[in-house]
């Protein structure tokens, strides 16, 4: 007799909760550490630095609506290392030569982003569940 994961006692819990921390974890590394770090490279203090973070966030929204992921906890996270990554952009940047990141715009920015992917997420989800 072989057993399945349905004989194990919270088996299907536990395979659940392993598959949304996997998620949790690609959505942190890709759908923040990356879109973040990228769109800081290419746009710097510019104010083109807005509408890049807005639009980064309709894909990444959209691909959790997809995957049926609810990201308040990793928006709860992203939101908390966000303030230690603007920081440490201003710190780093202290040398001689090298031009201060504008901290306005860098929080107004990434917050943008973060909080209006989750709020992206729970819409798109809705609208399709409903069709």
């Amino acid at each position: 007799m072989i057993l399945g994961i349905e004989d194990i006692t919270g088996g299907p819990q536990i395979v659940a909760f392993l598959i949304w921390l996997a998620l949790s974890a690609l959505f942190y590394l890709v759908g923040y550490m990356a879109v973040m770090r990228i769109i800081d490279d290419w746009t710097g203090n510019s104010i083109v630095k807005v509408p890049a973070m807005l639009a980064a966030a309709f894909p990444t929204a959209a691909i959790m609506a997809a995957l049926n992921y609810a990201p308040l906890v990793l928006a709860v996270v992203m939101a908390a290392s966000n303030y230690f990554r603007v920081e440490r952009l201003a710190a780093s940047a202290s040398g001689p030569g090298q031009v201060s990141p504008n901290k306005a715009l860098h929080y107004g920015a990434s917050y943008a982003y973060i909080f209006l992917v989750p709020f992206l997420a729970f819409y798109l989800s809705g609208a399709l569940n409903t069709s």
